[in-house]
């Protein structure tokens, strides 16, 4: 089943990693809303459950960014907590535009 992202929750340590990209959180709530892609996240250490506990969301922002957040499961299903974000890459931006 595919992971369905309703909302994200934000805590100051997000806001901060954003905040020094000049990624707004509207920014980063409008992927949601927009075109994007959500894949599983394949960086990290393999031994650590944070790997299938988090996702990456690629995608658009209303302005035309295109952007990447991480994104980790909370209890509840739909709501996802932030937890860092970039401007994408080429390889990612590809993830977005071939949907």
């Amino acid at each position: 089943m595919a992971d369905a992202i309703h909302q994200l929750l934000v805590v100051e340590t997000a806001l901060d990693k954003l905040g020094a990209r000049s990624i707004s959180i509207a920014e980063a709530e409008q992927l949601l809303r927009n075109r994007h892609a959500i894949v599983r996240n394949v960086r990290g250490h393999p031994n650590r459950a944070q790997r299938e506990g988090r996702r990456l969301i690629i995608g658009t922002t209303d302005g035309g960014r295109v952007l990447s957040l991480i994104v980790e499961a909370t209890i509840d299903p739909t709501t996802w907590l932030l937890i860092t974000g970039w401007e994408a890459t080429d390889s990612e931006r590809r993830l977005v535009q071939d949907r």
